[in-house]
């Protein structure tokens, strides 16, 4: 069984020569495999004096028999891994990317196993709820020797073969089997997580999906694809499992990344989780008071060239709130950050702070926000008023991540100044 070693995001990391069982480290070769492998971001981690220390990306990275779990720092559970991984599942499952967050039982085990048997365990749900269902099948056109006629006598191949065997016929016949591509995909999934499991269940339950899959023939790597299944009507319900087969065998996604041969890292980058998160909370609240959720917009630009006459910039705010008559009545920028509480700027990025003046310039907003993760000492809300002709304020809301958004949240997303 594996070794997991677990840290909080801007922790640092000891890398050192040698290193044994329970070290809080990792060797030099495994922090070189960090630094090489192909799909961890550039900006995963940074390098300090004899040590790395993981930023703003949460997960797993699996190096050898050495699992990497990196978890959130959570306000008030910094000590606590397993609350720290709870609250990144309850994020995942709030935005619809994990769905095992089901009662008091659940939320124990998460706290209790490893991330990355919480992925796999995720991945054995969707499969097993779908082999429930019925496996896919298609037909395949097969040729064989029989006795009987069934589909249709190949003339050449009987001539070949069966001229001194009268009494056998050479047909081509279409057959509905349940040996197709995506059923190759998900067994060949399942064969690469076994060994991967740390917890029994876990392993238990890679093996029961195997059991299910055991007249799927094994194919070879180089032969399957993910990308080169075509979802239609029959399969579209595999779509899910399909992504998380390209997590787990050559991992390439918006918000998880994955590295090369020899190193399977699923990671999350916080910035776009943190957001979608909050837009998941705010949408139930905001749909009882009469206002619709938009992400990613709406979307102006910033600047005109008449030259070429068209717009530049495009703007593109993380959150909106948008009234019955189509009008924006809050804007959104959600940040995954640590502020500084003792400083006076509360370690706000400048950047941040003019991008907000540009939205309310071009929204005609009197009023926009800041969100950031609740952390230790900090208020729930600060003010910040900008300088010049028009008066603007900029919310700096901190958000408790242990807590759904009660409704009363919107007065401090939309309340006039």
């Amino acid at each position: 069984m594996g070794e997991v070693l677990t840290c909080l995001e801007h922790q640092s990391i000891p890398v050192q020569a040698n290193r044994q069982n329970g070290d809080f480290a990792l060797t030099v070769k495994q922090a070189r495999q960090l630094e090489t492998a192909a799909g961890i971001p550039a900006d995963a981690f940074r390098w300090g004096n004899r040590s790395i220390q993981w930023r703003q990306f949460c997960g797993i990275v699996q190096l050898g028999d050495l699992t990497l779990e990196i978890l959130p720092k959570i306000h008030g559970k910094e000590s606590d891994p397993g609350a720290c991984r709870a609250t990144l599942v309850k994020m995942l499952h709030k935005v619809g990317l994990m769905k095992v967050h089901h009662g008091g039982g659940a939320s124990l085990q998460v706290r209790r196993h490893s991330l990355l048997d919480i992925f796999i365990l995720e991945f054995c749900r969707l499969v097993r709820e779908q082999v429930r269902m019925g496996k896919p099948r298609d037909y395949r056109t097969r040729e064989d020797n029989l006795r009987v006629i069934k589909g249709k006598l190949d003339i050449g191949q009987q001539l070949r073969q069966n001229l001194c065997h009268r009494e056998r016929l050479y047909c081509q016949h279409d057959e509905l089997t349940e040996d197709i591509l995506i059923n190759h995909i998900v067994k060949l999934t399942l064969r690469t997580l076994l060994p991967l499991c740390r917890a029994n269940g876990t392993k238990r339950a890679v093996l029961e999906q195997l059991m299910h899959h055991d007249e799927v023939q094994d194919q070879p790597i180089s032969v399957l694809d993910p990308d080169g299944v075509i979802l239609n009507r029959h399969n579209i319900r595999y779509e899910q499992i399909l992504t998380w087969c390209r997590l787990f065998l050559n991992s390439q996604n918006p918000d998880v990344s994955a590295g090369g041969n020899a190193l399977l890292a699923i990671l999350f980058d916080m910035n776009n989780l943190f957001e979608r998160w909050l837009a998941a909370e705010l949408r139930p609240i905001s749909r009882g008071a009469g206002l619709s959720v938009r992400e990613q917009s709406p979307r102006k630009y910033l600047a005109y060239r008449p030259d070429q006459e068209k717009p530049v910039f495009q703007t593109r705010p993380d959150i909106s709130l948008i009234n019955k008559t189509g009008a924006v009545v809050s804007l959104i920028d959600a940040k995954w950050k640590l502020l500084e509480l003792e400083e006076n700027k509360l370690g706000i990025n400048q950047a941040d702070l003019y991008q907000m003046a540009a939205y309310a310039n071009l929204y005609h907003q009197s009023r926009v926000v800041l969100a950031y993760p609740r952390q230790a000492g900090l208020q729930t809300l600060y003010r910040l008023v900008l300088s010049g002709e028009r008066s603007v304020e900029v919310v700096i809301l901190t958000i408790d991540l242990h807590k759904p958004l009660q409704p009363d949240v919107l007065e401090l997303f939309t309340a006039t100044t």
